[in-house]
């Protein structure tokens, strides 16, 4: 049985601009992010996320986005200002 918690890994290779590598250790060494996998594994994670949040929208509401007052409305259910409610859920 696997631990939810602390999935199997596996490495792998990609291949990004020197730049961006660059941008992320000094990020890495500033301690602003945990390490260039775990940062890049949060960044997927919350990718799919926003994809599942996009996919029960799209039930909810098929062939249209929610209006300004569903998103006041969700923005005043969940206590959070109307000003994030109405941002894109995309990562």
């Amino acid at each position: 049985m696997t631990d939810s918690k602390n999935p199997p890994k596996a490495k792998t290779a990609i291949t990004i601009p020197q730049e961006v590598l660059d941008q992320l250790k000094e990020r890495e060494a500033a301690g602003q992010i945990s390490s260039v996998s775990g940062h890049i594994t949060s960044l997927l994670q919350r990718e799919q996320e926003a994809a599942e949040v996009d996919a029960v929208l799209a039930r909810l509401f098929p062939g249209e986005r929610p209006t300004a007052e569903h998103l006041d409305w969700a923005a005043k259910a969940l206590g959070v200002s109307s000003t994030s409610a109405g941002q894109s859920s995309a990562a």
